[in-house]
């Protein structure tokens, strides 16, 4: 494109390509967080789109299409960013799920803290391992994968090219059950410690009755399942990078069915 002769045609194209890329940084990690403000995303969307319409090969808009079909045109651009985006937020919703799940069986489940990038009520452990979760994928450069994801989309799924397929439901209930497996996979060393403990701890209450089981088991789940989740952590740094750097092909897979 010839950036110095940003005429109508260029600017209409020039919109949808922004509002595609905007939908996507609205929503992914990091850059999504409520805690960015929204001018920094618009500008961080704004400068991407930019370079994109600048080297991309994009086809320019035909000005004397109706204007009912460019709304519909920009709705599309919007929903292809807003898909990408949502589906990046599954992995995150997976970690969290299973802190819900360790900070349950570890006596933390009534534990809430107020969570800065969405601005909710969310439990302590789920808190720590969304901020574990989050490093992990700054640590992998997994915000460049998601801006590689933006310009390549272009590629995969051209500009006004928008026409979901039927498989897309399919795929993303697929993701779904990936969330529950990757939460059990997540939170399985605690989880599976904890009932142990439970269950020597019910031998023992059955074998020794005098003794307060309550008392002695509260303070031994919380730390024996601190302990255990802190050796966790090299498998669940290794299981994170699996899913992260999986990525990039689910999304590939869900830009072919748009």
């Amino acid at each position: 494109m010839n950036l110095f002769n940003f005429d109508i045609p260029h600017l209409m194209t020039f919109m949808l390509v922004f509002i595609r890329l905007g939908g996507l940084i609205f929503t992914m990690p990091v850059f999504g967080a409520s805690t960015i403000p929204t001018q920094m995303k618009v500008g961080l969307a704004g400068l991407v789109a930019f370079v994109v319409f600048s080297v991309a090969k994009i086809p320019t808009v035909d000005v004397t299409m109706p204007m009912g079909k460019y709304i519909y045109l920009l709705g599309g651009e919007v929903m292809i960013g807003l898909i990408i985006g949502f589906a990046s937020q599954f992995l995150f919703n997976a970690v969290e799920f299973a802190g819900d799940l360790v900070g349950i069986q570890i006596g933390f489940g009534i534990v809430n803290v107020l969570d800065p990038t969405t601005s909710s009520q969310i439990g302590i452990t789920s808190q720590f391992l969304n901020t574990l979760a989050l490093l992990v994928f700054l640590a992998i450069n997994g915000h460049h994968w998601f801006i590689m994801a933006a310009v390549k989309s272009f590629d995969v799924l051209p500009l006004m090219g928008f026409a979901p397929h039927a498989g897309l439901t399919d795929l993303f209930i697929s993701l779904t059950a990936q969330v529950m497996v990757l939460a059990i996979k997540l939170s399985a060393p605690v989880v599976a410690t904890i009932l142990l403990l439970n269950i020597g701890l019910g031998l023992i209450a059955r074998t020794v009755p005098q003794m307060n089981v309550f008392i002695v088991g509260f303070p031994l789940q919380i730390s024996l399942g601190l302990f255990i989740l802190g050796m966790s952590m090299p498998t669940f740094y290794e299981i994170l990078r699996h899913y992260f750097g999986a990525f990039p092909e689910t999304a590939l897979s869900i830009m072919k069915l748009l």
